[in-house]
């Protein structure tokens, strides 16, 4: 997975990364850093792939600086509320992300408000699954 993270920055072709089940929460930095640097890919799979909130953290501070990422699949990867409290605070800047995949993780009513106060400001996202997370009906009221 370093190589792909190596190969990332030079990417000039490869819109769509399908990394599904291949990495950890070691290797996400590495991924996160190289999409700070490349500017083609809008598509980005990182679903089963147990980051964490650490990865998640790594992932949200990479879409402060990179513009191209429209769709991104976080799903099945233990992220809990700190990992969305950071991808919420990194929504309220990004504006090019449309599509969200924060599914099957273990984010409560902690990260789904902060993730609601983060759609207030965001215009860009049109889809957003939280399916199958831990949301009660606090975190519920606030999305």
């Amino acid at each position: 997975a370093k190589e792909i993270a190596y190969a990332l920055k030079e990417n000039e072709t490869i819109t769509t990364l399908n990394l599904r089940g291949n990495i950890g929460d070691v290797v996400v930095k590495e991924i996160a850093n190289a999409l700070k640097e490349n500017r083609m890919l809008t598509t980005l799979n990182l679903g089963y792939n147990n980051i964490g909130d650490e990865g998640a953290k790594e992932i949200a501070h990479t879409l402060k600086e990179n513009r191209m990422l429209t769709t991104l699949n976080l799903g099945y990867n233990n992220i809990g509320d700190e990992g969305a409290k950071e991808i919420a605070h990194t929504l309220k800047e990004n504006r090019m992300l449309t599509t969200l995949n924060l599914g099957y993780n273990n984010i409560g009513d902690e990260g789904a408000k902060e993730i609601a106060y983060a759609l207030k400001e965001n215009r860009m996202l049109t889809t957003l699954n939280l399916g199958y997370n831990n949301i009660g009906d606090e975190g519920a009221k606030e999305i």
